[in-house]
């Protein structure tokens, strides 16, 4: 295993992408009540800093992975953490499902609502009886026998 200088991973994650994500998370987080603008940009290069060094790690280059590195970090900050912000009640509008509701079940497990989603593949919205109502209702017609007739028979 190839033992890693930190000293130098950080000078390098300070020269290429501190700046960087201060310039991003300033734009990203400028709407921000104050008490919590500067904890939310200093938790945002935390987070950048976390994926880089867990890139290092596995032996990965980081640095051209930097712009995306930074724009997960500023989605980790605004949709995942406990502090600032995010409310204490779970969020059905969650970004890692392109923004669509869910429904939470008892253990707070989200699950799509919309009905054309693919996870609701398992329910049949057509019917399979092979009964058509138009030629039902011509044939009732025909016969003079009404719906209600046809029905208690």
């Amino acid at each position: 295993m190839v033992e890693i200088n930190w000293e130098v991973e950080h000078r390098r994650f300070m020269d290429l992408a501190y700046n960087r994500t201060m310039k991003a998370a300033k734009r990203a987080f400028w709407g921000w009540h104050e008490s919590k603008r500067d904890d939310a940009i200093a938790e945002c290069v935390a987070k950048l800093w976390d994926s880089w060094s867990r890139l290092v790690v596995r032996g990965r280059n980081p640095e051209p992975m930097t712009a995306a590195l930074i724009k997960y970090a500023i989605l980790w900050v605004r949709y995942d953490r406990k502090i600032g912000g995010r409310a204490r009640k779970p969020d059905v509008y969650d970004y890692r499902a392109g923004f669509c509701r869910h429904l939470l079940s008892e253990q707070g497990e989200a699950s799509t609502s919309e009905r054309s989603s693919r996870e609701n593949s398992w329910i049949d919205w057509n019917q399979h009886t092979g009964d058509d109502p138009c030629q039902l209702s011509a044939a009732l017609e025909s016969t003079n026998v009404t719906l209600a007739q046809w029905c208690d028979l």
